[in-house]
């Protein structure tokens, strides 16, 4: 059973990436190089989180054959498979534990390729890493996270700009979360 306390160095997450082979490992990277995208796809506004917002990562793979979605699956132990109405199914892990202790570990060991799948997964990582310390609970941890955001192209229009995000950034009491501002 895994541990899903982040930064625990947990044993069998990191052997999970240990163990696979070499080939597999770098035919799902190379997979993914091609077909796969590294998100900070949504920040919505949220009244029940404590600033108002919330961040969520995608590590995600969509492809009408299923197979390879469910190898990505099988290999890196995490994750979820889903279809869409058009037939094309896609495989995605939006656990932070998950991401932080598998996906990361895992495109740092079998690395991308391409230069802009590069920067994506990069700026992805770093954004997983402030979430982890919780910095993005804070003004500035939310800024930092957003003009990182902001740095990997999106072809469609984002619902708020980092602007708007941050001018209706709230600090709430935690012991009434619910209460409105």
């Amino acid at each position: 059973m895994r541990n899903n306390v982040l930064g625990a160095g947990n044993q069998q997450e990191s052997s999970t990436v240990e163990i696979i082979p070499l080939d597999t490992g770098w035919y799902l990277a190379g997979f993914a190089d091609g077909e796969g995208s590294f998100n900070v796809s949504t920040v919505n506004r949220n009244h029940d989180f404590k600033t108002g917002w919330k961040i969520v990562l995608t590590f995600n793979v969509c492809q009408r054959d299923h197979t390879i979605l469910r190898l990505f699956q099988e290999t890196l132990c995490c994750g979820t498979l889903r279809d869409r109405g058009d037939g094309v199914g896609y495989y995605d892990v939006r656990r932070l534990d998950e991401i932080v202790n598998i996906v990361i570990p895992f495109f740092e060991r079998f690395s991308l390729r391409s230069a802009s799948k590069r920067k994506q997964f990069e700026v992805f990582s770093k954004v997983a890493y402030l979430m982890k310390n919780k910095a993005h609970f804070t003004h500035s941890g939310l800024k930092n996270s957003l003009e990182l955001r902001e740095t990997i192209h999106v072809a469609r229009k984002r619902k708020y700009t980092s602007k708007q995000i941050l001018s209706l950034f709230r600090s709430r009491n935690p012991q009434r979360l619910y209460a409105k501002s």
